[in-house]
């Protein structure tokens, strides 16, 4: 009986020990039109739920068509297409990825080569108590100005997030359910 528990012990320790997968998702949008007159602001574009427990974000990939087609002036800081980190609906850390112009352009974005970005993403998740946060999500969305004649369109919208969930959230998962497989054990060798 020993030599079961210790075999148990090596496993356990060996589940705590494995380094975590990253896990990679992604989301798609054929296109946006936003109007000054109509529908300004921010429009959603996908999103992606962050497993429980991650702490860090490797990569942000995202590529989109997009161009300022109104007859008003042009502003790539306020006609933009952005990623954000969101609890619930409250939006923890804002990076802009691309901006638009009356020239319409491919325009994309790399996590990786953003340090700035990298850090104050990744800052304010390794922050996070997921008890009191559970539920994170990525999002891809545009912001359209609501100044008269500015107009913002997108075509052909991706996005690639890479992410690393805490391998102690797998081990402690793991090691409880180990624990009440133990406990059902010796209940059923306790009723003989």
């Amino acid at each position: 009986m020993k030599l079961v528990h210790s075999l148990g012990l090596v496993v356990l320790l060996g589940i705590v020990s494995l380094p975590a997968s990253a896990v990679t998702q992604s989301v798609t949008a054929s296109s946006t039109d936003q109007f000054w007159y109509q529908n300004a602001g921010s429009f959603e574009i996908g999103r992606i739920s962050l497993q429980y427990g991650t702490n860090r974000i490797v990569d942000i990939d995202t590529s989109v068509w997009l161009v300022d087609q109104g007859w008003g002036n042009q502003s790539p800081l306020e006609n933009a297409v952005y990623v954000g980190l969101f609890n619930g609906g409250a939006q923890l850390v804002q990076i802009r990825v691309a901006g638009a112009s009356h020239d319409g352009s491919t325009q994309t974005y790399d996590l990786a080569e953003n340090a700035d970005d990298y850090t104050q993403l990744n800052t304010a998740l390794a922050r996070l108590d997921w008890a009191a946060y559970p539920d994170m999500t990525v999002r891809f969305y545009t912001h359209a100005a609501g100044y008269p004649g500015w107009e913002l369109h997108t075509r052909d919208a991706s996005m690639v997030v890479t992410s690393v969930p805490e391998p102690g959230a797998y081990a402690m998962l793991l090691a409880g359910m180990g624990v009440l497989g133990w406990g059902g054990a010796r209940r059923k060798r306790g009723s003989r």
